[in-house]
């Protein structure tokens, strides 16, 4: 029950990674607190992955190796 719960959170947040990442090529989008509170919740790991793995030529692969990491876990919690 744990698990599929674990499950659902992390459906959720690549959803809202996803919807991060391309509202980032839609600046007059991202103006409002919507974008605001994904940017408090999204931003932390994305950081963390972007000292790793620095945007290579402008391209920011951070948020597509957050996404693999999750679902990694998802697949190891089922």
């Amino acid at each position: 029950m744990i698990a599929k719960l674990l499950d659902a959170l992390i459906e959720v947040y690549i959803i809202l990674i996803i919807i991060y990442s391309l509202g980032s090529w839609f600046p007059q989008f991202t103006n409002n607190s919507f974008f605001d509170f994904l940017a408090r919740i999204i931003e932390p790991p994305l950081e963390v992955i972007r000292k790793v793995i620095p945007p290579i030529a402008g391209l920011d692969l951070s948020p597509a190796v957050l996404i693999f990491i999750l679902v990694v876990l998802q697949h190891i919690l089922r």
